[in-house]
């Protein structure tokens, strides 16, 4: 019965359907003089010979059809088009299945970092499937959390954000912060995900509302539903629970851990991992965004067992209270003694030294360029891949279409080369 839907009034389609038979209709009576004329060339039908009449028919028929389908396509794209959007038709259909045949990515993160990589990727693949960490206690997502015993939000907003499909605007107001009264602080994206987890009854289901509200191009999941909190020891056996209070301690921070240990991953990140293409880890605040996914060895195992290649972006500066002074070669030290056993096959490397200016900014946060200690890094048996992937306006982030690019070369170099 849905299909019949399209002969309702109004919709101003059956008008340019009607013309495409007729002229259709009337091709077919031209193709038929043609026939005439071959086997009976004496023929006169309307008194003309039956190729002029093939002929006037046959370029009839073409007319019709072709001014059919043509207002047809413009009728349909003025229905689905959205008012912010600039491309035509067929240039929405080109981008949709150049997608559709994109790699299958899945990315662990959460943060900054991670809606970063995933602003970059999305020109290239919907088949991402962003894996999100969902230790956060502090902000607007902290204050949720505690307010309505739920997940936090705000890491999983950022990358619903940045794989939307909905134009400008709706970005806008999922991103729009309240400046003050008794909603300050909080982001609009934050509440609406709070708001449909109480309708919902269930903070997974929310998410999944919230990625097809969104049109997202691809998937964004929590790493786990359970309610955990991060507990970090330092060098002096202090520890500090909270992902906040980690990134306050100032503290050298030795080893991390989930509390409680995290259940079952659910079966959606399973089976994302199980059929990865290029699984990826970070960019992001190192022990705080990257290694609480890394915790569960229920992860690292489907990691493991998947045939992904797996890379590792490497932060491109350190990062106060947690990886400060951190060289490459430490940054994948702290990744395999959190997650002893993981298999990572490269880590991508920013090779560019921001400029004097940049330089002088980033010395006045406190942190540094991570170094790339070469020899020590290519010792630890993992292919490094050295480009320029520096946001050149913030040099303590990357950049979403240098990284993206990185990540499809190495996605081409793992690909098997098919005998010619």
């Amino acid at each position: 019965m849905a299909n019949w839907r399209w002969l309702r009034p109004g919709l101003h389609i059956k008008r340019w359907v009607a013309l495409i038979t007729i002229g259709l209709c009337i091709l077919l009576i031209g193709a038929m003089f043609l026939t005439l004329g071959v086997f009976f060339p004496d023929s006169q039908p309307f008194g003309m010979d039956s190729y002029a009449s093939a002929a006037l028919f046959m370029g009839l028929g073409v007319v019709m059809v072709s001014i059919g389908i043509y207002r047809l396509m413009r009728r349909i794209e003025k229905m689905l088009r959205r008012a912010d959007e600039s491309r035509d038709l067929s240039e929405i259909a080109y981008q949709y299945n150049r997608l559709e045949q994109g790699p299958r990515f899945v990315c662990f993160g959460g943060g900054t970092g991670l809606s970063t990589l995933l602003s970059g990727l999305r020109e290239y693949s919907r088949r991402i499937t962003a894996i999100v960490s969902v230790a956060d206690d502090g902000g607007s997502s902290g204050r949720l959390r505690l307010d309505f015993d739920m997940l936090p939000p705000g890491d999983i907003r950022n990358c619903l954000v940045a794989l939307a499909d909905t134009g400008q605007g709706m970005a806008e107001l999922l991103q729009y912060r309240f400046p003050d009264g008794e909603f300050s602080g909080h982001s609009f994206g934050n509440l609406f995900i709070t708001v449909l987890a109480q309708i919902r009854g269930d903070f997974g289901n929310a998410v999944r509302e919230m990625n097809r509200i969104l049109s997202v191009r691809g998937e964004v999941l929590p790493a786990t539903l359970d309610k955990i909190s991060l507990v970090a020891t330092h060098a002096d056996g202090s520890k500090t629970t909270g992902q906040q209070w980690i990134a306050k301690s100032g503290k050298e921070i030795e080893t991390l851990e989930l509390k409680p240990e995290p259940g079952e991953p659910s079966a959606d990140v399973l089976s994302a991992i199980r059929h990865a293409e290029i699984i990826t880890l970070g960019p992001g605040s190192l022990f705080t965004s990257v290694l609480p996914n890394l915790l569960d060895p229920v992860l690292v195992e489907a990691i493991n067992g998947s045939e992904a290649k797996v890379v590792f972006i490497v932060n491109t500066a350190g990062q106060v209270g947690e990886s400060k002074d951190f060289s490459v070669s430490k940054h994948i030290k702290t990744i395999f003694k959190h997650a002893p056993g993981l298999r990572v096959d490269c880590a991508i490397v920013n090779s560019r030294e921001p400029s004097g200016g940049k330089l002088q900014e980033l010395a006045n946060k406190g942190v540094q360029p991570t170094e790339y200690d070469a020899r020590e890094a290519q010792n630890l048996g993992l292919n490094i891949v050295y480009r320029d992937v520096i946001d050149d306006s913030r040099p303590h982030r990357h950049d979403p279409a240098k990284l993206a690019k990185a990540i499809m070369d190495v996605y081409a170099d793992s690909r098997p080369v098919r005998a010619k």
